[in-house]
């Protein structure tokens, strides 16, 4: 009888110890944030975001973001983490928004963030993620943005980006590509904002992109399209603020 007793009080005071062990991680990893500079949001209590721009990570240290389970939002934009960090961030559950602009992530890194299930919005522009890299994030099918400014990234890209038919915003503006890959940007029909600035774009994709009536925002500026080419666009799309230099706001 006494030991039923023991036992019964055990099992009541094991829960509460679990709990007190998690609460006392989570502001130990709330602390690491505001040591390194960084700050965070909280939203009913749990922290949802957290923001680390410009921060002296080392390799291998987010680690302590696992003790934030309600991880929605993290931005690591102007760091110097890479590819294995990746590996790390890839597994946060409720990961939806992701920010490593100018950060050294690259195309080993792309493929550990295609094994997410819950990522649905990557800015990684400036970073060193190349074709290889979208031949992995080709897989990452739930993403519903993809920010890929100034990167190499090439025509070659072209097959897999049409594979990510729920995108609703495309960031290419400053890449490589050309005529060819917007004619296969034609299949992603929930897309909704589009750039194509500083590209050798020309008038040969004003057809395909006439028959993209989801846009609502397309920037051609600094390309090689004709005004009577922006005008026809803008034509052919009139819930659609066709960004170039021979349009008037």
């Amino acid at each position: 009888m006494k030991y039923a007793s023991i036992f019964r009080i055990l099992t009541c005071i094991a829960p509460l110890l679990l709990l007190s062990t998690l609460w006392a991680k989570e502001k130990n990893a709330q602390q690491k944030v505001t040591d390194l500079g960084g700050r965070l949001f909280h939203k009913k209590g749990e922290v949802v975001e957290v923001v680390l721009n410009g921060a002296s990570l080392k390799s291998g240290e987010l680690t302590f973001l696992a003790d934030f389970p309600q991880l929605t939002d993290l931005s690591l934009e102007k760091t110097s983490l890479s590819d294995p960090d990746m590996a790390i961030v890839a597994k946060l559950p409720k990961l939806e928004w992701l920010n490593l602009y100018r950060t050294q992530v690259g195309d080993e890194g792309a493929r550990h963030l295609s094994q997410s299930q819950s990522l649905q919005l990557l800015p990684a522009g400036e970073t060193k993620i190349t074709d290889a890299g979208i031949a992995h994030l080709a897989n990452a099918g739930q993403l519903t943005y993809l920010g890929l400014r100034g990167n190499r990234i090439t025509d070659k890209s072209a097959p897999h980006f049409a594979k990510l038919t729920k995108l609703e915003g495309l960031y290419l503006g400053e890449t490589q590509v050309t005529d060819k890959t917007v004619r296969a940007l034609a299949k992603l029909t929930m897309l909704e904002k589009l750039w194509l600035h500083d590209l050798p774009i020309t008038d040969a994709s004003i057809e395909i992109l006439s028959k993209m009536k989801t846009l609502r925002e397309l920037h051609v500026y600094a390309t090689k399209l004709s005004p009577e080419g922006a005008r026809r666009l803008q034509s052919a799309l009139p819930r659609c603020k066709v960004i170039h230099e021979s349009l008037v706001p």
